[in-house]
């Protein structure tokens, strides 16, 4: 019996020798994370964004949401966003507007300056760059 015992003991610490067998995470190192709650200073704050030609209140309602508006106030829209931190003060802002139409914004608020990267849907894109002044 005692042989027994000592062999169901050999048998179970030579269990703990072997590997532990995880699940394998995979994780790529070239996804762009988005900003953590709390991480994007523009939140509760709107910006007057002058692109010349083009000009919005933008109103940023959380990490995930902001409205922008004209300033005739005719053409309004709260859409969602993905906001990922580019540089310090500095953030790349996504949102689809409509259905094709596509918006990459890098906004600086160190320096008061916005990108804009307009894509239509027929595959034609606008480049502008701009003024980005807090108004509250």
């Amino acid at each position: 019996m005692k042989k027994m015992a000592a062999a169901a003991l050999v048998a179970a610490s030579s269990f703990s020798l072997l590997p532990m067998v995880h699940a394998q995470v995979t994780v790529d190192e070239h996804a762009v994370p988005t900003v953590a709650v709390g991480a994007f200073p523009a939140v509760g704050h709107s910006y007057a964004v002058d692109f010349g030609k083009q000009k919005f209140r933008l109103d940023f309602k959380s990490e995930t949401e902001m409205t922008f508006t004209s300033p005739d106030g005719k053409n309004t829209q709260s859409v969602q966003i993905v906001v990922t931190q580019v540089g310090p003060k500095m953030f790349m802002v996504y949102w689809s507007r409509r259905a094709g139409q596509h918006v990459v914004h890098v906004e600086d608020f160190e320096n008061n300056v916005a990108y804009s990267n307009i894509f239509l849907p027929d595959g034609t894109a606008e480049r502008l760059k701009g003024t980005l002044i807090p108004i509250k």
